[in-house]
């Protein structure tokens, strides 16, 4: 019964901190938002002990940053930390893929591939349904890190991602079906084993990406 009792408060701050986590990533709790105890603890139904700790797994994570006066905040990422993020991400995803060249579980593949294609032939508006073409994306990306075989690159990318979505940055206007061409051409060289080619199919969407971005920077 005591081991119950103390296993317990571990899992409820568990899905206190994934829920919160889920707040941040869809922007119902925004960069610069202060995260007040009492209103979260009413609305997740939860007393402030499993909050506090959640607060602090996000503190240590940069997902939010402490006030001089003891209130956390929402971290709210810069225009240079987005650029930065994905620099990073170049290096650490094309390295996955590669690693994940024939490596990827043909049933996981083939998912992913017929999604893309669904994807990419319906009509499709660009303010219409974001989270499934978020989640898509991420399903995708995260497929890759998982099949590059090193669970610390996997992580390290899964989190680099979550810290570029926290960026205010919108899909690029004209981006989703050329998106969904540059993931099934990175798949098509995964799937043949090719890592060359893999890497650099990768390489050359997150490059689609960064121009994308550089352009809408210079149209403000």
């Amino acid at each position: 019964m005591a081991q119950h009792e103390e296993s317990a408060p571990s899992t409820l701050s568990e899905q206190t901190y994934s829920t919160l986590v889920s707040m941040i990533m869809s922007k119902e709790l925004e960069g610069g938002q202060v995260l007040e105890e009492r209103p979260l603890s009413k609305k997740l139904s939860v007393s402030r002990t499993p909050l506090r700790i959640a607060f602090g797994r996000l503190l240590g994570e940069g997902l939010t940053r402490r006030l001089s006066n003891g209130y956390y905040v929402v971290n709210a990422p810069t225009t240079e930390d987005y650029l930065h993020l994905l620099q990073l991400r170049r290096l650490l995803e094309a390295d996955a893929a590669s690693r994940a060249a024939g490596n990827l579980p043909k049933a996981v593949s083939q998912s992913l591939r017929e999604r893309l294609t669904a994807m990419q032939d319906r009509e499709f508006d660009e303010d219409d349904d974001a989270t499934a073409t978020f989640e898509l994306d991420d399903d995708f990306h995260e497929a890759i890190a998982d099949a590059s075989g090193n669970p610390w690159l996997a992580r390290t990318i899964k989190d680099v991602r979550r810290r570029v979505r926290m960026c205010n940055v919108k899909r690029y206007p004209g981006r989703f079906r050329q998106t969904c061409q540059e993931h099934l051409a990175i798949l098509d060289a995964i799937d043949k084993g090719d890592a060359e080619g893999a890497r650099k199919a990768l390489e050359a969407h997150l490059d689609e990406v960064w121009t994308g971005f550089m352009q809408l920077l210079t149209k403000r």
